[in-house]
């Protein structure tokens, strides 16, 4: 008894030490926020595909917001508080803070180094233990004829991110002197990553797929939110790809923190995996489809090469003979 009386004693002390949001102070003093966000949830794609592949087009309401109350002074967080998608009211002391309000708790995103505005850090996890092998397998050095240079992939394999919805506001808390106790801020909070959509309008025995999955390299790791500017370092980020099997269409939505900053080319491999397991490799450049858009489908990626997938060998994935299907990769280069 006396144990389990120590262990939730132990348990109710470590939850408030985790509560624990913002310093003490006199409630007499305090002024209250009333803080009323719109939310901007359309991705303002132009997309007019008919497929049988599910997309959101929309992105989902957050349950709750995060707001970090920073410093004016050495921009260093003072405290936090959280409201739902629309706001809410707040207690806050007088004075003058900068305040961050994002969305959280998504699948991909994970936020670090909140202490300060300008390290508050979004990323998502590095998968190159899993998806790395699959990735090398692309490189130019690996496909007869050509030399490893431009595309080689830099940096780690990444999750392509959630949707972050984010706005930065200064905000003014008067003493007490003044003839109202309550203030209120109107915000727009908008996504602060990219979205693509992503679509291969020919291909040619896409009965024949089990899973298309895509790599698009040299993009930004991570966002710096608070400053508000991408990382500098290079990710390759990875997402899966949708396949209307009856119609020959490859087609999905991704997300980016952005293309990494500077004259890099980025390149989309396509991994196919057909139905008895077997694999094939495209890879083309759409450096210029992120760098000069067309004007009339803006963040669309199209690849409008045809894609022949032919016709499994029937001897499954490790079959040792010499159809070109049976190799555990094969590379066709469509860019």
């Amino acid at each position: 008894m006396r144990k389990a009386v120590g262990t939730i004693y132990i348990l109710i002390l470590l939850s408030l030490i985790g509560c624990k949001r913002m310093p003490l102070y006199d409630l007499e003093k305090v002024v209250e926020l009333e803080l009323e966000l719109e939310l901007k949830l359309d991705l303002k794609l132009d997309i007019d595909v008919k497929v049988d592949i599910e997309v959101d087009t929309v992105i989902p309401t957050p349950e709750y917001m995060k707001v970090n109350f920073y410093s004016v002074d050495n921009e260093g967080l003072n405290y936090t508080e959280f409201v739902g998608p629309q706001g809410g009211e707040i207690n806050t002391p007088p004075g003058t803070y900068v305040m961050l309000i994002y969305n959280f708790g998504t699948e991909y995103i994970q936020i670090r180094g909140e202490g300060n505005l300008n390290t508050i850090e979004a990323f998502t996890s590095d998968i190159t233990a899993t998806k790395g092998a699959t990735l090398r397998g692309f490189s130019p050095a690996n496909r007869a004829g050509e030399t490893a240079e431009s595309d080689e992939p830099q940096g780690p394999v990444i999750y392509a991110p959630d949707h972050l919805l984010v706005t930065r506001e200064t905000v003014i808390i008067p003493d007490l002197a003044s003839e109202s106790r309550t203030v209120t801020v109107y915000a727009t909070v908008s996504d602060v990553v990219e979205s693509y959509a992503f679509e291969v309008p020919h291909v040619q025995g896409a009965e024949y797929i089990q899973s298309v999955e895509a790599f698009v390299t040299n993009q930004a790791r991570s966002s710096f939110f608070g400053r508000p500017e991408v990382s500098k370092e290079p990710a390759t980020i990875w997402f899966p790809v949708g396949v209307d099997r009856e119609k020959g269409y490859l087609f999905t939505v991704f997300n980016t923190f952005g293309k990494l900053p500077g004259e890099s080319r980025c390149f989309l491999h396509l991994l196919i995996t057909n139905t008895e397991g077997q694999e094939m490799h495209f890879t083309t450049d759409i450096t210029d489809q992120f760098d000069h858009p067309d004007p009339d489908h803006d963040h669309t990626i199209v690849i409008d090469q045809e894609i022949v997938v032919p016709p499994p060998s029937g001897g499954g994935g490790l079959d040792p003979s010499v159809d070109p299907w049976d190799e555990e990769n094969t590379d066709v280069n469509i860019g």
